[in-house]
Protein backbone atom coordinates (compact mmCIF):
# COMPACT_ATOMS: atom_id res chain seq x y z
CA UNK A 1 0.00 0.00 0.00
CA UNK A 2 0.67 3.74 -0.95
CA UNK A 3 0.78 6.30 1.29
CA UNK A 4 -0.09 10.32 0.52
CA UNK A 5 2.11 12.68 1.23
CA UNK A 6 1.92 16.52 1.43
CA UNK A 7 4.68 17.74 -0.83
CA UNK A 8 7.77 19.01 0.70
CA UNK A 9 11.12 20.68 -0.82
CA UNK A 10 13.14 17.35 0.19
CA UNK A 11 10.93 15.72 -2.47
CA UNK A 12 11.73 17.71 -5.16
CA UNK A 13 14.39 15.82 -6.67
CA UNK A 14 13.30 12.38 -6.58
CA UNK A 15 9.67 13.82 -8.32
CA UNK A 16 12.16 16.23 -10.64
CA UNK A 17 14.22 12.52 -11.38
CA UNK A 18 11.14 10.26 -11.72
CA UNK A 19 9.08 12.92 -14.15
CA UNK A 20 12.34 13.55 -16.01
CA UNK A 21 11.92 10.00 -17.24
CA UNK A 22 8.70 11.13 -18.98
CA UNK A 23 9.01 12.99 -22.58
CA UNK A 24 5.65 14.27 -21.93
CA UNK A 25 6.57 16.13 -19.06
CA UNK A 26 9.65 18.13 -20.49
CA UNK A 27 8.24 21.45 -20.93
CA UNK A 28 7.77 21.32 -16.95
CA UNK A 29 11.86 20.64 -16.62
CA UNK A 30 13.02 22.71 -19.52
CA UNK A 31 16.01 25.13 -18.21
CA UNK A 32 13.21 28.26 -19.06
CA UNK A 33 10.31 26.03 -16.84
CA UNK A 34 12.16 24.17 -13.96
CA UNK A 35 12.39 26.81 -11.53
CA UNK A 36 8.88 27.68 -11.58
CA UNK A 37 7.84 24.49 -11.68
CA UNK A 38 9.35 23.75 -8.48
CA UNK A 39 8.04 27.08 -6.98
CA UNK A 40 4.43 26.26 -7.70
CA UNK A 41 4.96 22.87 -6.64
CA UNK A 42 5.28 24.25 -3.03
CA UNK A 43 2.72 26.96 -3.69
CA UNK A 44 0.61 25.16 -4.69
CA UNK A 45 -2.04 22.21 -2.75
CA UNK A 46 0.78 18.81 -3.67
CA UNK A 47 0.84 15.46 -2.71
CA UNK A 48 3.18 12.63 -3.45
CA UNK A 49 2.71 9.27 -3.46
CA UNK A 50 4.95 7.01 -1.90
CA UNK A 51 5.36 2.85 -2.54
CA UNK A 52 7.91 1.31 -0.60
CA UNK A 53 9.95 3.95 0.19
CA UNK A 54 10.07 5.55 -3.25
CA UNK A 55 7.95 8.29 -4.80
CA UNK A 56 5.46 7.31 -7.88
CA UNK A 57 3.48 9.65 -8.47
CA UNK A 58 2.67 12.85 -7.62
CA UNK A 59 -0.92 15.49 -7.32
CA UNK A 60 -0.51 19.09 -8.02
CA UNK A 61 -3.90 21.30 -7.36
CA UNK A 62 -4.97 25.06 -7.59
CA UNK A 63 -7.16 26.03 -4.63
CA UNK A 64 -8.94 29.38 -5.33
CA UNK A 65 -11.96 29.03 -2.65
CA UNK A 66 -14.80 28.77 -5.36
CA UNK A 67 -13.38 24.88 -6.08
CA UNK A 68 -9.94 22.70 -6.39
CA UNK A 69 -8.71 22.58 -9.73
CA UNK A 70 -6.41 19.22 -10.58
CA UNK A 71 -3.87 20.47 -12.93
CA UNK A 72 -1.11 17.14 -13.10
CA UNK A 73 -2.13 13.65 -11.86
CA UNK A 74 1.31 11.68 -12.85
CA UNK A 75 1.80 8.02 -11.58
CA UNK A 76 4.82 6.49 -13.10
CA UNK A 77 3.72 3.36 -15.35
CA UNK A 78 5.49 1.08 -13.51
CA UNK A 79 3.19 2.15 -10.29
CA UNK A 80 -0.18 2.39 -12.55
CA UNK A 81 -3.19 0.31 -12.43
CA UNK A 82 -2.58 -0.56 -8.32
CA UNK A 83 -4.87 2.48 -7.49
CA UNK A 84 -1.99 4.96 -6.62
CA UNK A 85 -3.77 7.66 -8.76
CA UNK A 86 -7.59 7.20 -6.83
CA UNK A 87 -5.55 7.59 -3.55
CA UNK A 88 -4.18 11.35 -4.53
CA UNK A 89 -7.39 11.95 -5.74
CA UNK A 90 -9.09 10.84 -2.55
CA UNK A 91 -6.56 12.89 -0.90
CA UNK A 92 -7.55 15.87 -2.04
CA UNK A 93 -11.43 15.40 -2.17
CA UNK A 94 -10.46 14.65 1.39
CA UNK A 95 -8.88 17.82 2.77
CA UNK A 96 -11.60 19.61 0.99
CA UNK A 97 -15.10 17.67 1.18
CA UNK A 98 -17.12 21.17 0.68
CA UNK A 99 -15.42 22.08 -2.24
CA UNK A 100 -16.22 20.77 -5.63
CA UNK A 101 -13.04 19.74 -7.23
CA UNK A 102 -12.45 19.67 -11.12
CA UNK A 103 -9.54 17.74 -13.11
CA UNK A 104 -8.14 19.66 -16.12
CA UNK A 105 -7.19 16.57 -18.33
CA UNK A 106 -6.26 15.08 -21.20
CA UNK A 107 -6.56 11.34 -19.68
CA UNK A 108 -10.54 11.91 -20.32
CA UNK A 109 -11.13 7.64 -20.45
CA UNK A 110 -9.12 7.58 -16.84
CA UNK A 111 -11.57 9.66 -15.01
CA UNK A 112 -14.32 7.96 -16.91
CA UNK A 113 -13.42 4.84 -15.27
CA UNK A 114 -13.31 6.20 -11.84
CA UNK A 115 -16.90 7.50 -12.51
CA UNK A 116 -16.52 10.87 -12.16
CA UNK A 117 -19.25 13.00 -13.78
CA UNK A 118 -18.12 15.48 -16.59
CA UNK A 119 -18.99 18.92 -16.43
CA UNK A 120 -18.29 20.90 -19.57
CA UNK A 121 -14.79 20.74 -20.36
CA UNK A 122 -13.69 19.03 -16.99
CA UNK A 123 -14.58 16.44 -15.16
CA UNK A 124 -16.13 17.13 -11.23
CA UNK A 125 -15.15 14.23 -8.55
Amino acid sequence: MARVLNYKKEHEGELIALLGKEPDWSSFLSDDAIDTFKQVLLESETFVCESTGTICGYLRALVDGFGIYISELYVAPHYRRHGYGSQLLAKIKHKYPNQPVYVLSDEDAYYEKLGYRRVGSVFQL
